[in-house]
């Protein structure tokens, strides 16, 4: 048998391992985490830029088209700016905005939340396997002696 301070030297000299071996599972689990991981990456990028469009969008529509509207609106039809009609449209934009923005910021900082977990329990499994893969390198060299 092998003594503890030679189990690096012999899993070095070791060649590529036979396929279905512990190296070509970690592999797999590797590859399969990476391609999960990117996928949640992909949607949380996404939604961010969703959020970051949304708030572009928003903020151009209300400077170049509402708020001047609503603001020739008032001047025409009173200095008081109490008309009915220019504070429901008001009101209206509003009640959307105040709507859609706080359910993206969510969406996004949830799915954020998400993917760090999913990130975190990825890494414990590939952890996981290298170690499986280092037992079974190991268990292959007391067999051998």
């Amino acid at each position: 048998m092998t003594r503890e301070s030679d189990v690096g030297k012999e899993l070095l000299r070791q060649d590529a391992p036979a396929p279905g071996t512990g190296k070509d599972i970690v592999d797999r689990t590797v590859r399969r985490e990476r391609g999960r991981l990117r996928l949640w990456a992909a949607a949380t990028v996404a939604l961010w830029v969703a959020v970051a469009g949304y708030c572009v969008v928003s903020t151009y529509l209300f400077l170049m088209f509402f708020y001047p509207i609503l603001a020739d609106r008032a001047l025409s039809q009173g200095a008081h700016g109490k008309n009915r009609e220019v504070v429901a449209a008001l009101a209206d934009c509003l009640l959307i905005s105040n709507i859609i923005w706080p359910t993206l910021l969510l969406a996004a900082a949830l799915l954020t939340v998400v993917f760090i977990l999913k990130s975190r329990r990825a890494t414990l499994r590939q952890i996981q396997a290298e170690l499986a893969g280092i037992s079974e390198q190991i268990r292959t060299l007391s067999r051998k002696d």
